[in-house]
């Protein structure tokens, strides 16, 4: 079974990078993505979905490198599920 995920937004906060314990970088992104439309009532609906965005190895340098708070981005990969549920990784405050 194959999956993709492409997300196009903007980047919420500038990008955080770490290694790992192997030396392995590691950079940190959310990224919001809006959708806007017109509801059945008239109303001007404006929805922004956050995510949250892992990059390993030489592409979290070059991300870290280029990327700051609200630039664009297109981001492509593959979701990786929630343990416990099987479903994507939800948070909520």
């Amino acid at each position: 079974m194959y999956q993709k995920i492409i997300i196009v937004g903007y980047l919420g906060r500038d990008p955080e990078m770490r290694y790992l314990p192997n030396g392995q970088a590691t950079t940190s992104m959310n990224v919001a993505s809006t959708n806007k439309y017109t509801a059945s009532d008239g109303q001007l609906v404006d929805e922004t979905t956050w995510f949250r965005i892992s990059v390993f190895g030489k592409q979290a340098e070059s991300c870290n490198q280029y990327l700051k708070k609200g630039r664009a981005v297109l981001v492509e990969g593959r979701l990786r599920p929630d343990p416990s549920t099987g479903g994507p990784k939800i948070w909520t405050r």
